[in-house]
């Protein structure tokens, strides 16, 4: 994607989705959107979320319904080509129970 063209879809998307776009935007840019083997997750403010172009584990998206932030980020991501693609599998690094995450 050219320049021009990137810089037009990062304003679009802070202009059609206000605050949401702006952290989209952020985490497209800064490396919090990845790609592993077997998921994509965006590392949120509070939480990591598995993540597609339509699926959200959030609970703005699970319970409410609600277009989150984090699908937006994903999709920015994959239109800037800002995708972090690590190889190996996410749910290997998901801690057992009482253990912390530290992804």
């Amino acid at each position: 994607m050219s320049d021009s063209n990137t810089e037009w879809m990062v304003a679009e998307v802070c202009r059609l989705y206000d605050a949401k776009g702006d952290k989209a935007v952020s985490a497209a840019k800064n490396g919090r959107v990845i790609q592993y083997r077997d998921f994509c997750v965006v590392v949120g403010t509070t939480d990591t979320y598995v993540v597609d172009d339509a699926f959200c584990t959030c609970g703005d998206f699970t319970y409410r319904g609600v277009q989150c932030w984090h699908i937006l980020a994903y999709r920015t991501a994959k239109a800037l080509g800002t995708i972090v693609v690590r190889d190996e599998w996410y749910h290997d690094l998901l801690g057992k129970p009482g253990e912390t995450n530290t992804i």
